[in-house]
């Protein structure tokens, strides 16, 4: 592999730690709605990540880069599923929102397991990024070669 492919699987990292970090920001802002039973909550977003390209433009050049079709080619988000599409039914009879059994429905999300994977998806944008500025110094020193 060359190694100016590292930038751009580093870069298909970021932009997934991205989206991962959006998804958790919505989760964790969203996490105490409530609607009436008989309304759709917010639904909980999780991400399905892939490897191989997508059409972010974050891959390498297949030419210069010989390698099986999933093989050094980066990350993308493949899908965003919903783990629980009907939320929960909590009971809530002082809630404006509660039907006349008391029932709200929430979106069921729990905020201990969201903040674990911000810390999770933190890290890994910080070390794609770590990756990215490593690789951007060895081109910049294999550019002084000679001089």
């Amino acid at each position: 592999m060359s190694l100016f492919g590292l930038i751009s699987i580093a870069g298909s990292g970021v932009d997934v730690s991205q989206s991962w970090l959006n998804t958790i920001g919505s989760n964790l802002a969203n996490a105490n709605d409530t609607v009436n039973p008989s309304q759709t909550p917010f639904l909980e977003q999780e991400l399905t990540v892939a490897p191989g390209t997508s059409s972010n433009g974050y891959s390498p050049n297949p030419a210069t880069t010989p390698m099986t079709p999933t093989e050094g080619t980066g990350v993308h988000v493949a899908s965003v599923v919903t783990p629980n599409p009907n939320g929960v039914l909590t009971y809530d009879p002082t809630n404006p929102q509660a039907n006349s059994a008391g029932y709200v429905r929430t979106p069921g999300i729990n905020v201990a397991d969201q903040l674990g994977n911000l810390d999770v998806a933190e890290r890994s944008y910080q070390a794609n990024v770590a990756v990215i500025n490593h690789a951007k110094t060895v081109y910049q020193a294999a550019l002084t070669i000679g001089q």
